[in-house]
């Protein structure tokens, strides 16, 4: 007993080691929370006074200082204009930003064309925010006042909670009953604070920090709340799709999860929602080795969804690893020389298995992830899995730069030996860092993006005994 509870504190401290702080991690599933429709746009109201130290003016001209606010369109690669006022000569502004979704925006302030400085603020429907600062020093004199920012601010509070949890116990000061009690206040805390304030972005956001705090910890109590904001809003839909469909994976199989995402779909007529549980359904059979029906379910998913801007990057995404890095497919031919003076190809690594993995040396997830990297090259090179790293972005300065407090265990590639866009293409690669897992017959047995590395232990055990894998851990 005493050995399964010390396994699940290192558990709990590694899940939110990787999250990097539950803020993060919680925003970015909820961020979007709440699709409208297509067309269809909220409106804030921001208005405020930017001035300068009077000892660096003494005109007292404070006008022409530009405030912005954008937001990424569908792809990613344009952006949209949210909001733009322009100061007049005693510095005051104002106007309305008009949006799709409630979330965290950057106002970025501007003069003459260049950037000054930027702040976060939270924009939800029919709210009046009031951002006031004054230059040089705005980080200590600016101000950010609205019901929806006010609320923001409490939030945080809690979170501040947690993140201090979190480092005591990574440093080992807190464990066993006293990190059980620890993580259910602070769970029940952020869930209180979810039900105060419902239906409201920031009480999305502590709702869904609760249930992440409860996950792999207390999964009963997580599933009873889950289904219980589910019921109560539709909005968690996208987040029940994720952590639900998780839950269901790990301990009940595939075909499980596969039901309750479908469940899902009954919860709310949003067209939205159900476009983005599709996309999860193919994905999730993607990752699960279920080819033949992934691609039968993307096909429908194209019939249906063709055109749309929000969707054809996706499509083309997807669609091409299906085509050419699904589970069971070769590996894409490569070739590149290592810094210790190797090359290494497709067909000279044939026999062996290996994680193939393309990165950037400044990349904070890649930084963050790599002591789990030394952790499975330790256990598994034992099996004759190896590690091979392609750095884009990198020289000789960069090179030696990262491995400077770090040994290299394994080989990387000298940057000149490859051509980045081609390998980009070649291998369809969308998010750093992406790593393929590849088995001793040269076929790829999954490809992991971002922090669906989490789940790479399930394919590794898959090489060694060649089992089929039964669910996905990360849809």
């Amino acid at each position: 007993m005493r050995c399964r509870e010390m396994d699940r504190n290192r558990m709990w401290i590694e899940r939110m080691r990787r999250q990097t702080g539950l803020v993060v991690a919680t925003l970015l599933l909820l961020s979007a929370c709440g699709p409208s429709e297509e067309g269809e746009l909220h409106s804030a109201q921001i208005y405020g006074q930017i001035t300068v130290d009077e000892e660096l003016d003494t005109l007292r001209d404070y006008s022409q200082f530009e405030l912005l606010i954008q937001q990424r369109l569908a792809g990613g690669l344009q952006t949209d204009t949210v909001f733009f006022a322009e100061t007049d000569g005693d510095g005051y502004y104002g106007g309305e930003a008009q949006f799709s979704n409630s979330g965290i925006y950057s106002l970025r302030v501007s003069r003459y064309g260049e950037e000054l400085a930027w702040s976060d603020l939270v924009l939800a429907p029919e709210d009046t925010i009031e951002f006031s600062a004054e230059f040089p020093d705005v980080e200590q004199t600016a101000t950010i006042s609205s019901r929806e920012n006010d609320l923001y601010r409490s939030y945080l509070r809690l979170q501040t909670g947690v993140n201090r949890l979190f480092r005591f116990a990574q440093a080992g000061y807190v464990s066993g009953d006293s990190l059980n009690q620890e993580i259910q206040k602070w769970s029940d805390l952020m869930w209180d604070f979810h039900l105060d304030h419902p239906n409201r972005f920031t009480g999305r956001q502590s709702g869904a920090a609760s249930l992440r705090l409860l996950e792999g910890w207390n999964d009963s109590l997580m599933v009873t709340r889950l289904e219980n904001a589910v019921e109560r809003d539709p909005q968690f839909i996208p987040f029940a799709s994720r952590i639900g469909v998780q839950f269901h994976a790990r301990t009940e199989g595939l075909d499980r999860a596969l039901t309750y995402l479908d469940s899902l779909r009954g919860k709310s007529p949003d067209e939205e929602f159900h476009r983005q549980l599709s996309m999860t359904r193919v994905k999730l059979l993607y990752d699960s080795s279920r080819v033949d029906q992934a691609r039968q379910e993307f096909a429908e998913f194209k019939r249906t969804y063709a055109g749309r801007e929000d969707t054809d990057a996706w499509v083309e995404r997807i669609e091409d690893d299906l085509t050419r890095l699904a589970p069971g497919s070769d590996i894409p031919d490569f070739s590149i020389e290592t810094v210790d003076g190797q090359t290494l190809s497709r067909e000279l690594k044939m026999g062996s298995p290996y994680i193939l993995e393309f990165t950037r040396f400044d990349n904070p997830l890649y930084q963050d992830q790599f002591e789990r990297n030394v952790a499975i090259h330790h256990i598994y090179k034992n099996y004759g899995i190896d590690f091979i790293t392609i750095p884009f972005g990198a020289n000789e300065i960069v090179l030696n730069a990262f491995f400077e407090e770090r040994t290299r265990l394994w080989p990387v590639a000298v940057p000149s030996s490859f051509e980045a866009t081609d390998l980009v293409e070649q291998f369809n690669i969308n998010v750093i860092p992406t790593r393929i897992l590849v088995d001793r017959h040269g076929h790829v047995v999954r490809k992991y993006e971002g922090t669906e590395y989490a789940d790479i232990i399930r394919g590794l055990r898959l090489v060694l005994d060649g089992t089929e894998p039964e669910e996905p851990v990360q849809p």
